[in-house]
Parts: C-alpha cells; sequence; structure tokens
C-alpha cells in the first residue's frame, strides 16, 4: 500500500498529464472521468461520487457530502474546472 504522500504525489502527476493531453475548456466531469480512468489503469481503487455523512460535535448528522474521487480509501479528491 503506498503512503498518503505517493498517492497525492501519483494523482498530481497523472492529472498535469491529463491536462497536458486534453488541455483546458472541458466540463469538470470530463476530467473526473479521465483521472479516475488513468488511475485505475495504474492499479488504484478509485470510487467516484463518494457519500460521506457530516456528523456535528455531539453526532447530529447535518448533512452528506458526495466526494468526487476516494482513492484507496483514505485521498478524497475534489475536482474543479475553471477558466
Amino acid at each position: 500500500m503506498k503512503t498518503i504522500f505517493e498517492l497525492c504525489d501519483l494523482v498530481r502527476e497523472t492529472a498535469y498529464a491529463i491536462h497536458v493531453y486534453h488541455g483546458h475548456g472541458h466540463l469538470e466531469k470530463v476530467y473526473e472521468n479521465a483521472l479516475t480512468h488513468r488511475l485505475r489503469k495504474l492499479g488504484l481503487r478509485v470510487e467516484q461520487q463518494y457519500p460521506i455523512t457530516v456528523y456535528d460535535e455531539d453526532g447530529t448528522i447535518i448533512g452528506e457530502y458526495f466526494a468526487d474521487l476516494l482513492i484507496e480509501g483514505e485521498l478524497i479528491i475534489e475536482l474543479k474546472a475553471a477558466k
């Protein structure tokens, strides 16, 4: 299993390679799908739109968050596409 630092480096390198190949101007979902595809090709477990329940300090459920990507069950990725 890779350390969190190794996972971060791998995601950064892969995201940059996607940017170089696909360029700018696509919707966020295109980059999400590309990153998911390439990371899975590298043998990583990647889940898209992963639901996470958010709790207040007393344990009350206050909402649900959907992480764009959850990698190896420990690294949350929130993608943004901007001009």
